[in-house]
């Protein structure tokens, strides 16, 4: 499974793409969940 080059490359750019979207969804997603935070905690 590692002998191949051109898997490896794919898998890492989709990796990136995938990276780059949990963090672009989290910082999007980052106000609703502190206030949801301090909704439970308050």
């Amino acid at each position: 499974m590692a002998g191949h080059d051109e898997d490896f490359k794919d898998e890492s750019g989709f990796l990136f793409v995938l990276v780059g979207l949990i963090v672009l969804v989290s910082m999007s997603a980052l106000p609703v969940t502190v206030g949801l935070i301090q909704l439970f905690a308050g």
